[in-house]
């Protein structure tokens, strides 16, 4: 037995799916090869990790099913059972022989067959655990969006006074800022926001009372997209855009008249 053979059954064991036979075999090649212990370690420690990821979840009938029919309907699972001389079926496909290229050896007598079997009866374990562990994981989070943006955005519109205001842009697209008094946090929205001038940029302000405070240079993506948070948001602010030299205003404070306006009061 080779080392990859063995690895094949290591997996296999690992997920309690090896038959006694095969069971023998790994025990055998085990004991002829000690250094392949740290195989058989690292693929216990997978399945626990496996295992240890989510709460244990019977998978729907039909998976099981499934999962057989797609083994039964597979060429190499098909050539194996025609190499079998107790089966009562011809042959429905040739075997694949480019899969296993070693013929077997004196001191490895058992056929090719088996690992063939041993092989697709190892993937269905597999395939059966990571549909189980598939079903049980919390996927909503973890596809949740990472990005501090998209965060902020969403824990505003979840929020139970989420407030929008869109006023037009430049060019016919339109800025929206949402809002949430509870959250503390707003973020504005841009759709089809021209570039800026050259050598000019964009500059974010948040307004209280008289005092426009700057947050920052705005940039849009593609097709004038943008989110930006309004960092420090306290109910009753409002947020203005106005068009600055390259980089902000030097002075602190807006120089121009601002191209778009938007009040949560």
């Amino acid at each position: 037995m080779n080392e990859q053979e063995f690895r094949e059954l290591s997996a296999a064991r690992a997920l309690h799916a090896l038959s006694p036979e095969e069971e023998q075999r790994f025990s055998h090649a085990l004991s002829t090869h000690p250094a392949w212990r740290t195989i058989v370690d690292e693929d216990r420690e997978t399945a626990a990790a496996i295992g240890a990821a989510a709460p244990e979840v019977a998978p729907p009938a039909a998976a099981r099913a499934s999962i057989l029919e797609l083994i039964a309907r597979s060429p190499q699972f098909v050539a194996s059972e025609a190499d079998d001389p107790e089966a009562g079926s011809p042959p429905l496909a040739e075997p694949a022989q480019e899969l296993d290229p070693e013929p077997a050896s004196e001191s490895d007598p058992e056929p090719r067959r088996t690992w063939r079997s041993a092989k697709w009866f190892a993937l269905a374990a597999s395939i059966a655990v990571l549909l189980t562990v598939s079903l049980a994981m919390p996927w909503t989070t973890i596809l949740a969006p990472q990005d501090p943006v998209a965060l902020a955005l969403q824990r505003i519109e979840q929020a139970a006074d989420a407030d929008t205001a869109t006023a037009p842009l430049p060019g016919g697209g339109e800025g929206t800022l949402h809002w949430s008094d509870a959250e503390a946090e707003a973020v504005l929205v841009t759709d089809g926001l021209a570039s800026a001038p050259e050598g000019r940029d964009y500059e974010l302000w948040i307004v209280r009372g008289d005092a426009p405070t700057s947050l920052g240079v705005v940039r849009a993506g593609t097709g004038g997209a943008s989110m930006t948070i309004a960092t420090g948001f306290e109910p009753g602010d409002a947020l203005a855009v106005t068009v600055e030299a390259e980089g902000g205003s030097p002075s602190g404070a807006p120089t121009t008249d601002p191209i778009l306006v938007l009040a949560t009061t």
